[in-house]
């Protein structure tokens, strides 16, 4: 596996080194971390979530990805797990400056980097619109929504809610998201 040189590096120079690893990997206040996979629950909800973007935000000329592109912000580089850009977007580029939503499906030992650093950075996105911190270990969602100069937070924590994405113009059933996930039906009872 390649490693980061022990060096203050550029975002240009990051991405340079990235781009011929293995692995994924973001860069945060100069530090290189290592993104690894997700159970099986953060897959599902990852998946969910996409696939129930997907092809709603395409009549409002967006596009949902997971697991990337890369987003850039400041003289940073992250990897959302879920995103929706809206205008163009390059089918070479690797890499999005101006997403809409971000989502981020949290583990215990990816909730403090996903709460903090990564939310103090998508912050200054001037794009972004809505922000889901989504557990994986029960029903609850964080939504942080801009409204004017600042944000917004919503929790939900109930099956039977929709997440109103207002940005997007839609309602995202939480029964949808956490489908075929042991937050619906535990692993005992499938």
């Amino acid at each position: 596996m390649g490693r980061a040189e022990p060096r203050p590096w550029t975002l240009d120079e990051f991405l340079t080194w990235e781009r011929g690893q293995p692995d994924r990997y973001e860069f945060i206040d100069g530090v290189v971390r290592l993104m690894t996979g997700g159970n099986n629950d953060h897959r599902t909800i990852m998946g969910n979530l996409f696939a129930w973007l997907r092809n709603r935000v395409r009549p409002r000329g967006c596009r949902a990805f997971v697991e990337g592109p890369k987003v850039l912000v400041d003289d940073h580089s992250l990897y959302p797990d879920v995103s929706v850009v809206c205008g163009e977007v390059r089918p070479k580029d690797d890499c999005v400056t101006d997403a809409v939503l971000i989502a981020e499906v949290m583990s215990p030992s990816t909730e403090g980097y996903d709460r903090g650093a990564k939310w103090r950075l998508y912050r200054n996105l001037p794009s972004l619109r809505h922000y889901l911190l989504i557990s994986q270990d029960g029903c609850a969602i964080d939504l942080y929504s801009r409204e004017g100069d600042g944000w917004r937070p919503l929790r939900f924590t109930a099956l039977d809610q929709s997440l109103p994405l207002t940005a997007l113009d839609l309602d995202l059933p939480l029964a949808d998201l956490y489908e075929d996930s042991s937050v619906v039906s535990p692993p005992s009872e499938r």
